[in-house]
């Protein structure tokens, strides 16, 4: 009967996920965007978990907020998730032309060595529109993605996110996905992570001066294989448009792997906090990042 309950939900969850792209994809994708932003930024501070969570995060990284200024950031953080919703249904015309990179000569450098990458990225601007860019540079990123609970669902938003992932995506918690990415990275090829999610026994890195486990594993394998640890941040511009930067983190190569593995990740983290400090309404604080 539960099974049955679950199945029935799901299939619910489904059409009304069919229907809310049918209509969005059918608007501009400004429109889209603002729609998006409206409903998330209505609904979002009416969450019992995640909205006081949110306040706590912002309140915990930026101590001079008073409780007013936290709940005004706060309404922007939901419209920013609420704008990235509405824009999932655009992602092909964001990628064609609405996402300008700072430093392109970092990637086409990176392409040209043909060595392959570490790329890394964060729940920041627009990060589906913003990954999309590595594709331009001739990369075929392999990925990691977290399964949804709903199994129709989820295969909808593969299907759409994997032409921008030409090799392949793989579920954060299969056993596989470790030693696929590190052959594939040592075949030439680019894998990407997001990194600002709280990872269970990761290293306890400073990240808005507490300690937060972070992933040690995209500096584990590019030190391992020799390739760039790249770092993309994003930022929204007026428009539907984002500017997408590359900054190559620096991996020490010395005697000692694991202080070298923490340097790197702890450097990675630090690029990160910096970015989101000049846009904190762009990123994603609604996750447990220091649980």
């Amino acid at each position: 009967m539960a099974t049955r309950s679950r199945q029935s939900l799901h299939m619910l969850e489904y059409a009304g996920f069919r229907v809310m792209g049918f209509m969005l994809s059918a608007l501009p994708v400004e429109a889209s965007s603002k729609l998006g932003g409206w409903l998330v930024g209505w609904f979002g501070p009416k969450s019992k978990k995640r909205h006081p969570r949110l306040l706590r995060n912002l309140k915990s990284a930026m101590p001079e907020l008073d409780d007013a200024g936290a709940e005004k950031l706060a309404g922007e953080v939901w419209r920013n998730l609420g704008f990235v919703l509405g824009e999932f249904f655009h992602l092909d015309e964001i990628a064609r032309g609405r996402v300008a990179v700072e430093n392109p000569e970092v990637l086409r450098a990176i392409a040209a060595a043909g060595k392959g990458a570490v790329f890394c990225g964060a729940h920041q601007a627009n990060w589906e529109g913003g990954g999309a860019v590595l594709v331009d540079f001739g990369f075929k990123p392999l990925g990691v993605y977290h399964p949804m609970s709903n199994a129709l669902v989820n295969a909808r938003v593969l299907a759409t996110r994997l032409k921008y992932y030409p090799g392949g995506l793989m579920a954060k918690r299969d056993p596989e996905t470790p030693v696929a990415m590190i052959r594939y990275a040592r075949q030439g090829g680019g894998i990407a992570f997001l990194v600002d999610q709280q990872v269970h026994m990761g290293l306890q890195t400073p990240f808005f001066g507490r300690p937060a486990q972070s992933t040690p594993f995209p500096a584990m394998v590019a030190r391992q294989c020799g390739i760039p640890l790249v770092l993309i941040t994003g930022e929204r511009l007026p428009g539907v448009k984002f500017r997408m930067r590359a900054q190559v983190i620096d991996v020490p190569r010395t005697e000692d792997r694991n202080a070298d593995i923490f340097a790197a990740t702890a450097a990675m983290q630090a690029e990160l906090e910096r970015t989101i400090r000049q846009h904190p309404e762009q990123w994603m604080w609604t996750h447990d990042r220091w649980k």
